[in-house]
């Protein structure tokens, strides 16, 4: 028979348990149902996400697979260096993500057919607390350790064509699916008269939404590109039950690229995304909010060391991220910077990029607010078998 003090820590876990999961994470850019990393390859996530529109690794615009004229792979592998800060506390975490696998095959001479599964939203985290608690009129030492393993990922099927030198087109079909798992614990240490609780919940993700964008080349040294995603119902289930349905975001973006520079290329990218279509999606207390983003960037020809051409970028990129914090939007400030190099007779090419970024919610001169900095380290590795 379970003792009094055992069931009052029980029903405390499951409050704690519903109450803590957005709020005691230590992160301002995973709440809701969490951080968008963008969907940018390696070498677009350098220039701001400016060259995203016209990158074919990148799978945002379908039209941008057009070109590809070689069979391709593509790996991305980008831990993330977090620190959370409010008042006078402090938390530091990492978070080792592989957002991004591309393949691409041509399709007669003038198109292409690629299949890419990239990370559309990631919600993992751990945090560890010690506190002290009341239970049945005697106070101890409780440590709550709460693990979130989450993300919605995009599995995008896309086919691009050009059927002239001037004019890229393409569409693509995306499936949204993944799965939020979380572990919740409390530990007391006093086992003789406090017994370890231990709660679980998983539920999984289904989405569907189409795509189509198209690259413009009015002269030789401008490219215009557009697309869009418009958002089908995505819905959670809790084994074969289904708790809830809501809407996959719309995106739309417009990017230009100046190539008239010898050697370099300058581009820029405004981006609009439909977030708030999720609400629905979780609890009342999960709100999204629509999301503009913008990014400029530069990439440019180097030297060649080793008989290899050397490619350098820098970008910055500003955007607001889809879930609120302490009631108010977060956004993000980041800047980039990286380098790419071919190997075995250009068949490889490898793509490394640092990203700085600075998050906060409120008015950033108000005492208190939480604020977020973070080092991202994207390294890409593309294959012409």
């Amino acid at each position: 028979m379970i003792s009094g003090n055992r069931l009052a820590v029980a029903i405390a876990a499951a409050v704690v348990l519903t109450g803590r999961v957005a709020a005691g994470q230590g992160s301002l850019s995973t709440q809701g149902f969490g951080y968008p990393p963008g969907q940018f390859s390696t070498r677009a996530l350098a220039t701001g996400g400016g060259l995203a529109q016209f990158d074919a690794d990148s799978p945002l615009n379908p039209a941008a697979i057009a070109l590809s004229a070689d069979p391709r792979v593509f790996f991305q592998y980008e831990p993330e260096f977090r620190r959370f800060s409010a008042d006078t506390a402090s938390v530091s975490t990492l978070t080792a993500r592989f957002p991004l696998t591309a393949a691409s095959v041509p399709f007669r001479s003038k198109g292409s057919i690629g299949l890419s599964v990239s990370t559309f939203l990631d919600r993992s985290f751990a945090t560890t607390t010690t506190r002290e608690v009341a239970v049945a009129d005697q106070v101890t030492t409780v440590t709550e350790a709460l693990r979130v393993l989450g993300a919605i990922n995009d599995v995008r099927l896309a086919a691009g064509y050009a059927p002239s030198a001037k004019v890229q087109v393409g569409i693509g079909g995306h499936v949204l699916t993944g799965q939020s798992r979380v572990f919740f614990d409390q530990s007391f240490p006093d086992s003789l008269n406090f017994s370890t609780v231990t709660q679980s919940t998983n539920v999984s993700f289904t989405g569907f939404a189409v795509s189509a964008g198209a690259i413009l080349r009015p002269a030789p040294s401008i490219a215009l590109a557009i697309s869009g995603r418009k958002g089908g119902d995505i819905s959670t289930r809790s084994g074969d039950t289904t708790v809830s349905r809501a809407g996959v975001p719309d995106r739309l973006a417009a990017a230009l690229s100046y190539e008239g520079i010898s050697g370099a290329s300058v581009s820029a990218q405004v981006a609009r995304e439909s977030w708030s279509s999720l609400n629905g999606l979780g609890s009342a207390a999960v709100n999204a909010v629509d999301a503009w983003e913008g990014g400029v960037g530069l990439e440019a020809a180097g030297p060649r060391i080793a008989e290899r051409l050397l490619v350098f970028r820098a970008g910055a990129r500003y955007r607001t991220l889809p879930f609120q914090a302490v009631g108010s939007d977060v956004t993000e400030l980041s800047f980039a910077g990286g380098l790419g190099a071919q190997f075995f007779r250009n068949r490889a090419a490898l793509d490394v990029t640092v990203q700085y970024s600075s998050r906060s919610a409120g008015e950033p001169a108000a005492a208190g607010d939480p604020r977020e900095r973070a080092f991202t380290l994207s390294f890409g590795l593309r294959v012409r078998p």
